[in-house]
């Protein structure tokens, strides 16, 4: 690879905003845009945690793998938005514009009932797609996103205190401060990943230092469990976090009540920021809140969501089916994405974002959500209104108008 394009992707991650959408506009120039395909309305960068350095950085590999539209749905932050939407436009990507945070339905939690994650009842991972306004630092929406950070970011602070202990006593390894997880996140916006990170970083600057000491080994002295054979950095992170943050593992630190809100209150979150209220689907593993598709859509509609969004990859294609046959009897959106919410890099597109049996429905659904970007650009109704309500009663008619609008 010539030097001026390896630095010019090293730019894509350094420097100033103007350096790095400069950067990745003459890697643009340089690599004519083939035909585009496909859709992804569901990727994190690193405002939240992602294999992605920067918002230009993920934009740069969705122009080379062709994808059509693009969107960023960064957990608990919209902070990348503005670099993502020039990145897009300098790339020729149609974009969406989205966040994602966790909240708890205390009912479900009440009688074990999971829903998406997989692992604590009650707990839910919602979508705000298509933001379209931006509130006012300090009004209510925005102060409650930022109370759900700092509420994360305590809990992260006490982890890393508890691993700089555990790094103490089992590796000998003194010196990994807050300040260091701190660093991964541009703003603040600091999860359990980043610990994860931060401890492996720590110790694979220690193995450089002890007379060529794996990462590896260390790794296996701190989490007390040998990791998988031949684990790269990104294995080890997940490894990492799997013994040490878990629940159970020695670092671990529960959440405390002020790091959720209730289902209702981040519905009326997510439409303070103009978007479409919509519930990622697991799929799988298939869980009891999620076992019925249409009994979930059922309780979903109880609640004003009408739209879904699923990461293909996590499913068999038997309950992909299920779960967009079941959306598209109802007319609603189903949006698509990958996440990207880890160390490993992995393709813009996977097989079942491109399968004729899906893309169709994917594609339109994306057209949906272009739509109530446009119509609310122009002042126009959105898909929903400010009270979550259908803004056009009719299902299908509401579905085809703001495709149109979309195209």
């Amino acid at each position: 690879m010539p030097a001026d394009r390896t630095n010019r992707l090293d730019e894509l991650a350094a420097g100033s905003l103007d350096d790095r959408l400069a950067a990745l506009k003459a890697l643009c120039a340089s690599a004519p845009a083939g035909a585009r395909r496909g859709t992804n309305l569901h990727i994190h960068t690193n405002e939240s945690f992602s294999v992605f350095r920067s918002p230009s950085e993920a934009v740069w590999q969705a122009r080379q793998e062709g994808v059509a539209v693009l969107g960023i749905n960064d957990h608990y932050t919209v902070a990348g938005h503005d670099e993502f939407r020039a990145a897009c436009a300098a790339a020729g990507i149609r974009a969406t514009f989205s966040l994602e945070a966790l909240a708890m339905d205390r009912g479900a939690e009440r009688e074990k009932v999971l829903l998406n994650d997989p692992d604590n009842p009650g707990r839910v991972y919602l979508c705000g797609k298509g933001v379209t306004r931006y509130p006012a630092d300090g009004s209510p929406a925005a102060a409650s996103l930022a109370a759900l950070r700092t509420a994360i970011a305590r809990r992260s602070r006490e982890m890393t205190a508890k691993a700089a202990e555990l790094l103490r006593e089992r590796a000998g390894a003194a010196g990994l401060a807050w300040e260091a997880v701190q660093a991964l996140a541009p703003r603040g916006n600091v999860t359990e990943r980043h610990v994860a990170k931060a401890v492996f970083l720590h110790l694979r600057q220690l193995a450089t230092g002890e007379g060529g000491t794996a990462t590896a080994d260390l790794v296996e002295r701190l989490c007390a469990a040998q990791p998988p054979a031949g684990a790269g950095d990104a294995a080890l992170q997940n490894f990492i976090r799997a013994k040490l943050l878990k629940a159970g593992a020695p670092c671990f630190v529960p959440e405390t009540e002020d790091a959720f809100l209730s289902l209702a209150d981040m519905r009326a979150l997510f439409l303070a920021y103009g978007a479409i209220p919509t519930y990622p689907v697991l799929g799988n593993p298939v869980t009891g809140g999620e076992r019925d598709v249409g009994a979930l859509l059922n309780r979903l509609e109880g609640m004003g969501i009408f739209a879904l969004e699923v990461i293909p990859k996590r499913n068999t294609r038997e309950r992909l089916s299920e779960i967009v046959a079941a959306a598209r009897a109802r007319h609603w959106p189903v949006f698509n994405g990958t996440e990207h919410n880890t160390p490993e890099a992995q393709p813009m597109l996977d097989p079942f974002a491109l399968d004729p049996d899906f893309e169709p429905h994917f594609l339109a659904s994306t057209e949906v959500l272009l739509g109530h970007q446009a119509r609310a650009a122009r002042g126009e109704p959105g898909f929903v209104d400010a009270d979550g309500r259908p803004t056009v009663a009719d299902a299908r008619e509401r579905f085809e108008l703001f495709r149109k609008a979309g195209r």
